[in-house]
């Protein structure tokens, strides 16, 4: 393999684009000790960064690592050096594509690609026509044929489509009176389809906290991991579209169930308060300055933080004792730290905190913001079905009842992937997983149809039964 001395023309590329020097690496490999999918890569991420370093270009331009990273951050949260790897693997995307070197799995580009088509074309995800016409490209017509028709039949996959449009805010209004429980929230994509569950379960308790959410007109995808793979600049740009109509529209907080869109948001306000040229050039394209007055919050730290455990604790009307619960957040409501602000990435409480207000017996674990695999379950299903099973492996080591999850990917990836899961192992799961407001809609004494827990793959209702909470 050549080596060009002093590093290749990449990394000065990468370093101009990503705006992370790759040199700063001394090869401590805390990435790959930690990344999840090191062992499916043919190149860790430690050896990505000495790659550039040597200026092996080809060998990482035509590495599926990059392509093969799933975006969960625990190599940025891990690094000592502060180096954004995941960012550093978007921009060898967009330098290989812009070369004309193939991508070594396609089949993620071609995923990226249809999503980012149905979000320019109708402003959101189209779900059901992404799967469909990515199994189309793929020449699999019928792939997850199965898993699809359960989720039309219980209306977890839309027919047609859903619309937003960016309106730039003709000037920023100030709501007339203040209300400390009103918050705008912003669905994402998914909660208007396959997490539908959260949608209808987080708006039902957030009504019985007397909590009013309002949902912004017009809102847009926050881009997912399909603009940011595309450039930066788009993910960025795309993400900020909807807070700017938010923030226009005179609201001070918002809250966000998605994890993804959560990060995305996190990290492009984090991204425009560093970069004053990058927040410039995206005022202009919004039409609009952006004021960075919008709190922004994951619905969890709403619940546990704004609300408060005493005021949910005060609105329980059936405790779950006796209920062994293990709280999953995943990887993005807390990675990176540097973004996100929590102060334990890798032991947060706050999910945990909610559910002993509930009366539920939380179980440590140590799985608690581990990868499921993320949207790779889709392109990568094989690695994706790996990580998903080992989640679901720890939880019935410890014997949870419930695996209770905070991110709408998490709980498609657990539970509606959990039976393609066990005929792969040849065992039997039978493990509920639940939204977290799911399970505090059942504290407070709400009907199981209102928190639409006939919608699960693996139903969680005889486990309820069986400890009288339903």
């Amino acid at each position: 393999m050549p080596i060009t001395p002093a590093g290749g023309v990449l990394a000065r590329e990468v370093q101009d684009l990503a705006q992370q020097n790759p040199f700063l690496c001394y090869s401590c490999k805390r990435c790959t000790s930690g990344c999840p999918l090191a062992a499916y890569m043919d190149l860790t991420p430690a050896q990505v960064l000495r790659s550039l370093q040597l200026g092996q270009d080809e060998r990482v331009l035509r590495s599926k690592t990059v392509w093969l990273c799933a975006n969960c951050e625990t190599c940025f949260t891990h690094c000592p050096q502060n180096i954004d790897l995941p960012r550093i693997m978007d921009a060898l995307k967009t330098i290989g594509q812009r070369r004309g070197i193939r991508p070594t799995l396609p089949e993620v580009a071609q995923f990226y690609d249809l999503a980012l088509q149905w979000m320019k074309l109708t402003g959101r995800v189209y779900e059901l026509g992404v799967m469909g016409e990515y199994n189309l490209v793929r020449r699999e017509p019928l792939r997850d044929a199965g898993l699809g028709l359960r989720m039309l039949q219980t209306g977890k996959l839309k027919i047609l489509p859903q619309f937003g449009r960016y309106v730039p805010p003709k000037e920023h209004r100030e709501q007339p009176v203040a209300d400390a429980n009103r918050v705008a929230y912003f669905p994402g994509c998914s909660l208007h389809g396959t997490a539908c569950e959260f949608d209808a379960s987080a708006r039902e308790v957030s009504a019985a906290l007397g909590l009013h959410l309002v949902e912004p007109k017009n809102w847009v995808c926050c881009g997912t991991g399909a603009a940011h793979s595309k450039s930066h600049y788009l993910g960025v740009l795309q993400a900020m579209k909807s807070l700017a109509m938010i923030e226009g529209s005179g609201e001070e907080r918002v809250t966000v169930p998605c994890a993804a869109c959560y990060s995305r948001f996190k990290a492009a306000l984090y991204d425009i308060r560093q970069d004053t040229s990058l927040r410039e050039s995206v005022d202009r394209e919004l039409g609009y300055r952006y004021r960075d007055r919008l709190q922004v919050s994951h619905i969890l730290d709403t619940f546990s933080e704004q609300v408060g455990p005493e005021r949910i604790a005060a609105a329980v009307r059936k405790p779950l004792k006796g209920l062994r619960v293990v709280s999953y957040y995943g990887c993005l409501y807390t990675r990176p730290a540097q973004i996100t602000g929590a102060i334990h990435p890798e032991n947060p409480t706050s999910m945990d905190t909610i559910l002993a207000a509930l009366g539920a017996e939380v179980v440590p674990w140590s799985y608690k913001t581990a990868c499921c695999g993320a949207s790779l379950m889709l392109t990568q299903t094989d690695v994706a079905l790996g990580l998903s099973q080992k989640i679901l492996d720890k939880a019935k080591e410890v014997e949870a009842d419930v695996v209770s999850v905070a991110c709408s990917i998490c709980h498609m990836n657990l539970d509606g992937r959990q039976p393609q899961i066990a005929r792969a192992v040849g065992r039997e799961y039978n493990l509920p997983v639940m939204y977290f407001t799911q399970l505090m809609g059942l504290a407070f004494g709400l009907e199981a149809k209102r928190l639409a827990l006939e919608k699960h793959f693996i139903d969680p209702r005889p486990v309820l039964a069986g400890q009288g909470l339903i």
